[in-house]
């Protein structure tokens, strides 16, 4: 009786310690999520103002700076503005997703929501953000001729090329930092697993 009564004992305890020890790693894996979270928010926001600055910048240089006339220039102009503003929109989007997933509510949706988030990010930085960058360029180079007008050869060609170089320099940013941020979805996307098998 007494041999009985310390085997239960035993097992409550081992069994007790075994429920702390697993809401510890709960808790860990929470933590974690919520972090690598707080990286991408930073992130998002980070590429909002950026884009913001620029859409700024540009909109008063074409206002006050140089008002372009010709109707082709007008059209680049274009491109150039509703590039950054739909960038920016894209962005606000992802941040209303990305808050959208809940990580301790429903923990099985909760990863398919952050898989489904994981794809739209994919997307926009595949697919969305090369067409947004090729028709800002493309809208660039429709300024050129009215520029030539009143720039000399040399300056417009100096502009031309800064363009490239500057273009390819804030590429390998980007695709780093893009790279970065994929990192952390499929992170957050394990360590949700890693909850959903512990559950």
């Amino acid at each position: 009786m007494n041999n009985d009564f310390k085997e239960l004992q035993n097992k409550w305890k081992s069994s007790k310690s075994n429920i702390e020890s697993s809401i510890d790693s709960m808790d860990i894996l929470y933590k974690k999520i919520k972090n690598k979270k707080k990286e991408n928010y930073f992130f998002y926001y980070g590429t909002i103002i950026i884009l913001l600055i620029t859409l700024i910048a540009i909109s008063l240089f074409f206002y006050y700076v140089a008002p372009v006339k010709e109707t082709l220039s007008r059209i680049g102009a274009g491109l150039m503005i509703l590039g950054l503003e739909f960038r920016i929109l894209i962005e606000i989007i992802s941040i209303y997703k990305a808050k959208q997933i809940k990580s301790h509510d429903k923990t099985l949706k909760t990863t398919e929501n952050t898989i489904k988030f994981h794809q739209f990010r994919k997307t926009i930085h595949g697919v969305i953000a090369p067409i947004i960058i090729g028709l800002y360029t493309v809208g660039f180079y429709m300024i050129t001729p009215e520029f030539s007008l009143y720039m000399s050869f040399w300056n417009l060609v100096l502009i031309d090329v800064s363009y490239v170089v500057i273009g390819i320099i804030l590429f390998i940013v980007i695709r780093k930092s893009v790279k970065e941020e994929m990192q952390k979805l499929t992170e957050i996307m394990k360590l949700k697993n890693e909850i959903t098998e512990q559950k």
